[in-house]
């Protein structure tokens, strides 16, 4: 099957309800660096009502006391996810720095970092710059409605980046959870450099696996090891949960 023919299919096995609503959900997640555990991470969606969600991402380092912890809220209209306002705390053993945005009237951000004020100003042809979750968020859907060429500029801590993703393959990856059926995205950073994500269709889009290359040797890698999502004709836990003894406990 061709890569248009697939992304089309993919598109249609989703409902229309399904491209109009963000659905809530909890993971987690395990990062390895040449196969030994590093880092684990957890993320939450929940439904504040009217169109507006919250997000929240927390990443732990195994040594180094490094944690990052994350809370956005958005909101989400005509598939468009816009940014409410952020906080963010990021920390190690010897410093801590705290992040806090929300958005000016313009499609920008106004960004306190330890109490530095950013301004940044939206492109003219993006309407409005998103934060790392929300950005998150965005790529999921996008992938819904069967893009498969996508570019966004979202604020991390004291800067805008401005990422592009290209989906290039549908292929079966293995992964903590089991064998899924998943678009394969790459996301170029610089030459010599690239991630490669693996998102589920079946799973609501939500990422299984990422792996960072560099030099064309796999560097570091990150898989969900747990996925629970609130489907929306059924108020309850649609649950796939890994049972692997290696997998990082709570």
């Amino acid at each position: 099957m061709s890569l248009s023919k697939a992304i089309a299919l993919s598109a249609l096995l989703v409902s229309t309800a399904s491209l109009a609503e963000v659905l809530p959900f909890e993971a987690e997640y395990r990062a390895d660096f040449k196969g030994i555990p590093i880092a684990k991470g957890y993320r939450q969606l929940i439904d504040l009502g009217n169109d507006t969600f919250q997000i929240k991402s927390i990443g732990t380092a195994l040594a180094g006391g490094l944690k990052y912890d994350d809370t956005s809220r958005f909101t989400y209209h005509q598939q468009d996810v816009k940014t409410l306002g952020f906080v963010l705390k990021q920390s190690s053993l010897f410093s801590t720095t705290n992040v806090t945005g929300h958005p000016d009237r313009k499609g920008g951000l106004i960004v306190d970092v330890d109490g530095e004020r950013h301004h940044f100003e939206a492109p003219d042809n993006v309407h409005q710059l998103m934060d790392a979750a929300g950005f998150s968020v965005q790529l999921q859907n996008d992938l819904k409605k069967g893009l498969t060429d996508l570019d966004y500029h979202y604020n991390v801590i004291d800067e805008v980046d401005n990422y592009r993703f290209t989906v290039v393959a549908e292929e079966t990856v293995e992964t903590i959870l089991g064998t899924f059926e998943a678009l394969k995205v790459e996301q170029k950073k610089r030459e010599g450099r690239s991630t490669w994500l693996w998102l589920a269709p079946e799973l609501d889009y939500h990422l299984v696996k990422a792996e960072i290359i560099r030099n064309g040797k796999s560097w570091a890698t990150l898989e969900a090891t747990r996925i629970d999502i609130v489907e929306p004709e059924k108020p309850m836990l649609v649950k796939q949960t890994a049972t692997n003894e290696a997998e990082i406990s709570n």
